[in-house]
């Protein structure tokens, strides 16, 4: 079997995973499908701040927000 991230085969000793997500079924290596994981989060939280700032439900104005951190 192959791995749907990396797309290498997954040898009967590697730690794996199969996972039934929507957008993400399939076969993984742990490691990869944490990876994917941690990537598909990392793109679908920008696309809601887009989102968000494009249709006016978030104004960096009054969010108290000052881009520094403390």
């Amino acid at each position: 079997m192959v791995c749907m991230y990396c797309r290498r085969e997954i040898q009967e000793e590697d730690r794996r995973y199969y996972s039934r997500q929507a957008g993400m079924k399939g076969h993984y290596h742990w490691q990869c499908f944490v990876d994917a994981c941690h990537h598909a989060n990392r793109v679908g939280a920008k696309e809601i701040e887009t989102i968000a700032v494009s249709t006016g439900v978030y104004d960096y104005s009054s969010s108290g927000f000052d881009g520094k951190s403390d």
